[in-house]
């Protein structure tokens, strides 16, 4: 066989080295990229030709010095696939990375989709609005974006309805005409880990039917990182074990949840920071299309709706969205429910008041105090001061509110809240959470 020089395997066989993982990155028969250890790349140059002795006259032999070749002019920061970008080597937010799988998008054809139009109609006409051209507006944006491969922030798009309405069916199709890409972000969305590396290979972060938290602070992360996902191109992309880095994503989220109090006490508070980075629709339940009774049933529905994409997608591109729907920065004008947004400002305002005092009262306090003791008319100064003050202004819109709640939550969590009455002032003495199951 003959010798290959280093320079010749590096044009043969094509290696990335990893720097975070201390891993190389080759190209297989299918030219997919794949990871192999330094003694598995030996074997590979050893294969393509390239000696592993070291002449007499040299240093290293020509392996090594193709090792080091690899790790001196083909070192990359970050290897693996990155959400809106095709495989390949880039530059990103100052950082050289390999990326090693492209999204899978659809090829556009002209066509009819009926069952699609269906299953839209079924889903998002409602009694106060139909809201398929909100849906067709967001999915038009996300589309041409990613086919441009540009950057161009977007709403998180929720859908509260009925169970087994077809929300997250609709879910799925959206991976689909995303490049077919999905990951699963609540976890990282509501601060029960900090680490997302798994995020950044998918452009779909989708949410469905997770057994949340409806504890204020928990939502309001919530609130939080929607507000970062939607709006901010550049992430900070932490894997476990892994120092983290700046990179840019596509990302688009969507959310299903049933509307029921409970799921609907999920979403974060709709405050005038998170209003416009949010879009909130109400889905209903009709009949499927198609029969779904059987696995048969339901197998030859998805692969109806599937064949149908290419049209679709090919509609979505061609749509044009009306003028009064458009927005110059997210491209189609957020839009929110009338009944779901009554529905979640009208949940149990004395609840929802306790999670705003636990909030504001007992927040970072270790140990918490034993009491506090407070008027209505000062916690309520106090509250709508904070910076709460926004939620705290629309729970206690109406006169002595606050108070009525207090007395409310002094029936139902009597270990909370207490009356302590003192002379002419009605007092209130609030216990921090915990202990005794309180909550």
């Amino acid at each position: 066989m003959k010798k290959k020089t280093p320079a010749e395997a590096l044009t043969r066989l094509v290696a990335h080295y990893d720097t975070a993982r201390k891993l190389y990155w080759i190209l297989d028969r299918r030219s997919d990229w794949i990871e192999v250890t330094e003694s598995s790349l030996r074997r590979h140059l050893k294969a393509s030709g390239i000696s592993p002795e070291c002449p007499r006259d040299r240093l290293v032999s020509e392996l090594d010095e193709t090792l080091n070749n690899f790790q001196l002019d083909c070192a990359v920061a970050y290897a693996g696939p990155l959400a809106g970008y095709v495989k390949g080597v880039r530059e990103v937010c100052g950082n050289r990375i390999l990326v090693t799988s492209s999204p899978q998008l659809i090829e556009p054809c002209p066509g009819n989709f009926p069952i699609i139009t269906v299953l839209l109609r079924n889903l998002f006409q409602d009694d106060a609005a139909d809201q398929t051209p909100i849906v067709l507006g967001w999915l038009k944006v996300a589309i041409e974006a990613l086919r441009a491969g540009t950057i161009r922030p977007g709403q998180a798009l929720a859908m509260a309805g009925p169970a087994q309405g077809g929300k997250s069916l609709f879910q799925n199709l959206i991976t689909l005409l995303l490049g077919g890409r999905a990951a699963k972000p609540y976890r990282y969305m509501s601060g029960a880990t900090q680490f997302n590396g798994e995020l950044f290979g998918a452009e779909h972060l989708m949410i469905e039917d997770e057994c949340g938290s409806t504890d204020i602070r928990i939502r309001r992360e919530f609130g939080t990182r929607i507000k970062d996902v939607t709006v901010n191109e550049v992430q900070s992309c932490h894997a476990k074990n892994r120092q983290a880095l700046s990179l840019r994503p596509f990302w688009r989220l969507s959310i299903s949840l049933n509307d029921e109090p409970e799921n609907l006490m999920i979403l974060p508070p709709i405050d005038e920071h998170l209003s416009d980075k949010i879009i909130l629709l109400r889905t209903h339940k009709h009949p499927m299309p198609m029969d779904t009774e059987t696995n048969e049933g339901r197998a030859a529905f998805w692969q109806a709706l599937t064949a149908e994409l290419p049209a679709f997608f090919h509609h979505l591109l061609q749509w044009e969205i009306p003028a009064s729907m458009r927005c110059p920065r997210f491209g189609v004008k957020t839009f929110h429910h009338p009944v779901l947004l009554n529905a979640i400002d009208a949940l149990s305002p004395e609840l929802r008041l306790l999670s705003l005092i636990d909030a504001f009262l007992f927040k970072d306090l270790s140990p918490a105090p034993g009491h506090y003791e407070v008027t209505a008319e000062e916690l309520e100064r106090k509250l709508i001061t904070s910076d709460m003050g926004y939620e705290a202004r629309r729970l206690l819109s109406w006169t002595n509110a606050c108070g009525t709640y207090l007395g409310r939550l002094a029936a139902k969590r009597p270990s909370r809240v207490e009356h302590a009455r003192t002379g002419d002032a009605r007092n209130w003495l609030i216990r921090p959470p915990g202990g005794n199951g309180t909550a």
